[in-house]
């Protein structure tokens, strides 16, 4: 019997099919002959894969994979093949994969050619499926393996029938569940994998693993001593990881002379050992060994300085007791080694060694005082314990030492000539004692004259093209990277300044700054968020009041979406108030959670601890989650689903406020999240009901609900008058948080 196959989409090819009338086999097959066939003829086109491959009789119907050939076909007759997109095309491949027959060997032994074929025809899956779970794109990882898992239960190949080649779908669909500590799920894989292959070494350390997350120790302990006995004589080296990580939990759990014995056996054999040295200093450090640890780590982090465990580890041991101080013995502040102290002082911040890293950015600076990256960081880490008067001293330091220092028009000596210094810098901060009595003495009673605006330059702040039409702006590049730090300084003086109440200064710094942003994409430099930050206060200062009101304080706690209402004034409780901000820079609820070692959670407790017991407060978070976290989680299945990780995100911020409401007595007040981006506006609109509901069950919060009122008339744009930078609202949406105030 002969029919013909053609491929009429470019490029365009013919094959005819001679086919024995006889033979039984499914439709699959002729796919896979037609693949073949069509790349041996088009080797310049993408190569087809067999499971890509979809026919269609003449009129236009689908034709099953599953179906017998001489049941579809007829002598002459024409079919049409396509590509199908790789998901369809596996799918296709489950539900027509070949059967085992009487005359065919067993489940538990596929006959060779069948296993080939599926070899063939599942290895670029295989393959796109590790590529996704290398990038960590979980959710695609795992609908691409679940669906070989289908193709190998339908083809008769799964549990102990599974073959080895396979192994890697369950195994990968455990690791994932166990990297989200899911071990219940994780078990259901794992099982399946350690069924197809007993002495399988990585799936028995992944189901220990998920015994631990159970906290099911013996059964843990007792799958790493499985493991061990696995590992053949040939493999010495994975023999020594196993035993590493044997050591390691057991010391861990608590067996310490054990766990610790196997790891000094595997030094004494190899002292440089990176692995063991890793595990040594983990246990070193739970006995309160700090330097032996700390020289562990210093080797380490030379070796592997992007190594997250490493750093973690490293942070967490200055962090420890005299860990700075230690330090201190083995790698002695100086002008050659400030580089090295600059760096782990990022790793210790990174882990909210905050202390730590300012301790190590002051060595810096005395043995590098013109260097403006350490000042600048420097004032990032008093920014994060609202140190607001340290930071500008920084500044003004900075300013002393290199007044030429220079970036565009702006010279630092200029930029001191504005900045409060002294009891001057004291005074300018606002704080409690500014309620109640005017700058100039008088009674708070005195009028306020709130028409009176900051003197600042018209378009200050907007896009220098777009916004401000300015013809000549320099090119790209136009900044050395000295010349950035320069920059950045600045517009971390005005953020600080604005931050802390210290408003007088602002109009002459932004007239100052505003020439040197006549340069095509800051945006898009190393000192991109100081510019956005710069850019943001800028067009806000355009609409604040020369002088703060001496009123009671209502503060907003919040990311950067907190500077929109800062240092306005609204009614509450029958009388004035002032919006004070409590900056906590990019923090996202998901660093409040338990066990959060990120710095913006170490700037969080600060600004808590800032804020009087029983202030009424306006907490104002979860925008940076629905912009950047939660699709992210949703991807690495974190979460089942986006709405999944909205519920489990809000339940991390109701607990914090929970506990913030009972501990510190404050009256909170809980801000829907700005729907300020196109982009993730349907994530906030659902992050906003369920933030609604939560809140309402909450007898000591109060929700602020005028989210509707931000919106267009149509719900799918921001209210006209709103957008100030195209990331933040404009201040005047502060009407309708006045409004929503509570009585």
């Amino acid at each position: 019997m002969r029919f013909y196959v053609h491929h009429e989409a470019e490029p365009v090819y013919t094959l005819a099919v001679e086919w024995p009338a006889s033979r039984a086999a499914p439709v699959s097959e002729v796919c896979a002959q037609f693949a073949a066939a069509f790349n041996k003829a088009n080797p310049s086109a993408k190569p087809l894969q067999p499971l890509e491959v979809g026919l269609k009789s003449e009129d236009g119907n689908a034709i099953s994979r599953g179906a017998c050939v001489a049941h579809v076909v007829s002598e002459g007759c024409d079919l049409f093949a396509e590509r199908q997109a790789i998901t369809a095309a596996v799918a296709a491949a489950a539900a027509s994969a070949p059967k085992p027959t009487a005359t065919a060997p067993s489940a538990s032994a596929p006959a060779p050619a069948e296993l080939e074929h599926l070899k063939v025809t599942m290895r670029p899956f295989v393959k796109s499926a590790e590529a996704a779970f290398s990038n960590r794109s979980y959710k695609k990882a795992a609908e691409i393996y679940t669906e070989i898992m289908t193709t190998l239960q339908k083809a008769g190949m799964s549990g102990a029938s599974m073959p080895a080649t396979f192994v890697v779908a369950p195994k990968r669909l455990g690791e994932i569940e166990v990297i989200n500590e899911r071990p219940i799920t994780a078990m259901k894989w794992l099982n399946q994998a350690i069924r197809a292959d007993p002495k399988n070494v990585d799936v028995k350390l992944l189901i220990a693993e998920a015994h631990l997350l159970s906290e099911d120790e013996d059964e843990c302990i007792q799958t790493l001593r499985q493991a061990l006995s696995l590992v053949p004589p040939s493999k010495p080296k994975k023999k020594k990881t196993v035993e590493i990580k044997l050591g390691l939990t057991l010391f861990d759990l608590g067996k310490r002379q054990e766990g610790g014995g196997i790891l000094q056996k595997i030094l004494q054999v190899d002292m440089e050992d990176q692995e063991a040295l890793c595990a040594y200093g983990q246990a070193a450090l739970a006995l309160g060994q700090v330097e032996d640890a700390l020289k562990i780590y210093l080797r380490l982090v030379v070796a592997k300085s992007e190594d997250k465990k490493i750093r973690r580890l490293l942070a967490n041991t200055i962090k420890a007791q005299d860990g700075v101080l230690l330090l201190g013995k083995h790698l002695e502040p100086s002008k050659s080694s400030a580089s090295a102290l600059a760096f782990l002082a990022s790793v210790v911040k990174d882990h909210s060694g905050v202390d730590e890293s300012i301790a190590l950015y002051k060595q810096c600076i005395t043995h590098a005082p013109d260097n403006a990256s350490y000042a600048l960081n420097l004032m990032h880490l008093y920014e994060l314990h609202l140190k607001y008067e340290d930071a500008i001293s920084t500044l003004a330091d900075h300013c002393a030492i290199s007044p030429t220092a220079s970036a565009g028009t702006l010279q630092l000596a200029e930029l001191a000539a504005l900045l409060p210094a002294g009891e001057e810098l004291h005074a300018a901060i606002w704080s409690e004692r500014c309620i109640g009595v005017r700058s100039d003495g008088a009674d708070a009673s005195a009028a306020f004259d709130s028409s009176v605006l900051a003197d600042v330059p018209e378009g200050a702040g907007m896009d220098v093209e777009k916004e401000k039409k300015i013809a000549n702006v320099k090119p790209a590049g136009t900044y050395n990277e000295a010349e950035l730090d320069v920059l950045a300084l600045a517009y971390t003086g005005v953020k600080v300044l604005y931050g802390a109440g210290m408003l007088r200064a602002l109009p002459a710094l932004i007239r100052l700054l505003e020439p040197c942003r006549e340069v095509k994409d800051l945006h898009l430099t190393r000192v991109r968020n100081e510019n956005a930050y710069y850019c943001c206060i800028a067009q806000l200062l355009q609409s604040i009041p020369a002088e703060l009101p001496p009123y009671p304080a209502l503060y907003v706690a919040g990311d950067s979406h907190s500077l929109s209402p800062a240092w306005r004034t609204v009614a509450y409780k029958g009388s004035n108030h002032l919006l004070v901000p409590r900056l906590v820079t990019g923090c996202k609820i998901w660093h409040l959670r338990d066990g959060s070692d990120f710095f913006p959670r170490a700037n969080f407790d600060v600004a808590m601890k800032e804020i009087p017991s029983g202030a009424p407060v306006v907490f104002i978070f979860g925008e940076i989650d629905c912009r950047e976290g939660l699709l992210v989680a949703v991807e690495r299945m974190r979460y089942p689903s986006l709405e999944a990780g909205v519920a489990y995100t809000i339940k991390i911020y109701m607990e914090a406020l929970r506990t913030l409401a009972r501990e510190r007595k404050f009256r909170i007040m809980v801000h829907p999240v700005p729907p300020v981006l196109n982009e993730t506006r349907h994530i906030v609109k659902i992050f906003n009901s369920q933030l609604k509901t939560a809140v309402t069950k909450e007898p000591t919060l109060h929700y602020l609900d005028f989210f509707d009122e931000m919106l267009s008339p149509s719900k799918d744009a921001l209210a006209d008058g709103l957008a100030l930078d195209g990331t933040h609202l404009h201040p005047r949406y502060v009407k309708l948080l006045e409004k929503a105030l509570p009585a």
